[in-house]
């Protein structure tokens, strides 16, 4: 008897266990741009994604060109997808996009980024990713502390040791201060004569410009994704100088387009600022601004320019250098790194 039941267990078929889906909901932290509105992103996928925020019941079944940007600490990087919003809930605030083409242009980058976070190689940090650090093993921990150890022994009571540790603090310090005390900003700068920075009213692709066009006068037209063309009037008798206004570009909105100004005003900077770094330029000592040359510049962020409200494009800021920009600076581009305030 027990051995006919030993067999029948034997040879009764295992339990099917549950498959995971093909393109599992990851919680890596993300943000959606659509319409000119942010979305928080919530779960993501190579082939959808989850996101929260303020939602337009129009939207509900709507395809747009949306721009999926993942904060890194210092940069972000910026995806433009093809999705289409279903699911919307509107008193919940959450909707579901489902990429229309999961295999377009994005997918190397997005499976890149995905398959790093899944690997541990990218870690969550509040709203930012970080890398992972790497942990050597015990084996390699006590390799390196022998090698150490040797080495040390050569070296001690030679004037070697002295000079290889004055480097050392050197290099230490140098990347201690760098790390706490200045930022780069991933946007270079822009020499302009100061003036007025008109911006794109919405996303969509730039269908007419006129840098000759008189006060009251078509400056420039933009074709919006609905269709709809959105036109914007010269605001004064003066000068225009194209930023981001070129017939045919695909613009987002609030992208700068073209800086207005009189003949005879100042050369100054501008520089489009992504919103997470808005605030480290807002307390600030400076920003450092590095042309082409090698010359480097001091210049302070107009505070009225940091009172404005950032788009996905970013918040363009004025930067006004302490030393004058000479005219033949115009047009110039300038590596910008902040300058924090030290504590001490």
């Amino acid at each position: 008897m027990d051995t006919q039941v030993a067999e029948h267990i034997a040879l009764a078929p295992l339990p099917i266990l549950p498959v995971q889906g093909e393109h599992p909901l990851l919680d890596i932290p993300f943000v959606v741009g659509i319409d000119g509105r942010q979305f928080k992103g919530e779960r993501l996928s190579l082939v959808a994604a989850e996101i929260t925020g303020l939602m337009d019941p129009a939207m509900d079944g709507a395809t747009r060109l949306m721009r999926f940007m993942f904060p890194f600490k210092g940069f972000s990087v910026t995806l433009e997808v093809l999705g289409k919003v279903q699911s919307l809930d509107r008193d919940k605030g959450a909707a579901t996009v489902n990429f229309v083409d999961p295999t377009g242009e994005h997918l190397p980058q997005l499976r890149h980024l995905i398959n790093s976070y899944i690997a541990g190689d990218l870690v969550a940090l509040g709203e930012v990713i970080g890398v992972a650090p790497s942990i050597p093993s015990p084996a390699n921990r006590a390799a390196s502390v022998a090698v150490k150890r040797l080495t040390f022994s050569r070296i001690l009571g030679s004037a070697g040791l002295a000079l290889a540790t004055l480097a050392l603090v050197a290099a230490v310090g140098t990347l201690a201060y760098n790390r706490i005390f200045t930022q780069p900003l991933t946007a270079p700068g822009l020499a302009v004569q100061d003036g007025m920075t008109l911006a794109a009213v919405s996303a969509g692709q730039v269908d007419y410009v006129n840098l000759a066009a008189a006060k009251g006068e078509v400056a420039f037209t933009i074709r919006a994704i609905s269709g709809e063309l959105l036109s914007i009037s010269m605001p004064c008798d003066c000068t225009a100088t194209a930023l981001a206004a070129t017939v045919g570009a695909t613009v987002s909105a609030g992208e700068p387009m073209l800086n207005v100004h009189t003949a005879d005003a100042p050369v100054l900077l501008t520089a489009t600022v992504p919103a997470s770094d808005v605030l480290t330029l807002a307390f600030a000592d400076h920003v450092n601004a590095t042309f082409g040359d090698g010359t480097t510049i001091k210049a302070k962020a107009d505070p009225a320019s940091l009172r404005a409200e950032a788009t996905d494009a970013g918040l363009p800021v004025r930067l006004i250098p302490e030393t004058p920009l000479q005219p033949d600076q115009l047009g110039q581009l300038a590596k910008l790194t902040i300058i924090k305030k030290p504590w001490f």
